[in-house]
């Protein structure tokens, strides 16, 4: 039975893969794991950066004896599946990503971060601030929203991965994104697409950023036919 492992966004959790991971459970082993800093988990002295994610990564697979797995990420989580790829390629069978954000010019950073103060959030979002508070701790959520800005304004002052180091990536890749989210795009999406050996591209119809708003019954056909064992 082929194992996939699912890797949540910035501010998400595991949690947000239980009802996909149920469904796929007769036909794969679904494995989900909370990243540093979110779900409860401590957020690292260094901050939240793709080389701890990796590890992070790399330790679950080596604590529950994985030798090679597949991987499905949402937003920050597509690009630590393509990151953990890059560094342990051994490791890795298929890629599937989803509405990852690769161009994190000073704009779009300053768009996004905007968004992570907690005060603000609480006066516009209160639900959505609320939960936050639930899914990662009172004592952590307003920590993890400023670790979260910091991230993103590194990622725009630094290359995690340059375009040489995107192209040794040889793993077959399904690069998906949604043709109606803000916060990343069909054009960034589609120059990494070029970039990648063995990638494909899928646009998602009529859908926005949030996990939420990917619809699962057009999710879950390509999901196992990608990566169902051929």
């Amino acid at each position: 039975m082929e194992k996939i492992l699912f890797l949540h966004g910035a501010l998400g959790s595991k949690q947000q893969f239980t009802p996909i991971m149920q469904m796929l459970g007769d036909q794969f082993s679904c494995h989900a794991i909370n990243l540093a800093g979110h779900g409860g988990e401590l957020i690292p002295p260094q901050g939240l950066t793709f080389p701890t994610f990796a590890a992070n990564i790399l330790q679950y697979l080596d604590t529950q004896k994985i030798d090679k797995i597949n991987l499905c990420g949402f937003s920050m989580g597509g690009y630590a599946a393509l990151y953990f790829a890059f560094l342990h390629p051994e490791r890795v069978n298929k890629i599937l990503t989803l509405n990852v954000k690769f161009n994190w010019d000073p704009i779009t950073t300053a768009k996004e971060t905007g968004m992570l103060d907690p005060d603000k959030m609480f006066e516009k979002v209160p639900a959505f601030a609320n939960n936050l508070m639930v899914l990662h701790g009172m004592n952590i959520w307003k920590n993890l929203l400023k670790s979260t800005s910091d991230m993103m304004k590194k990622l725009s002052e630094t290359v995690v991965m340059s375009e040489e180091e995107l192209k040794s990536i040889k793993h077959p890749i399904l690069l998906g994104i949604g043709d109606r989210d803000t916060t990343s795009s069909v054009k960034e999406t589609l120059n990494v697409f070029q970039l990648l050996p063995q990638a494909q591209l899928w646009v998602l119809p009529g859908t926005a950023h949030p996990f939420e708003k990917i619809d699962t019954k057009m999710l879950l056909p390509v999901l196992q036919k990608f990566f169902e064992n051929k």
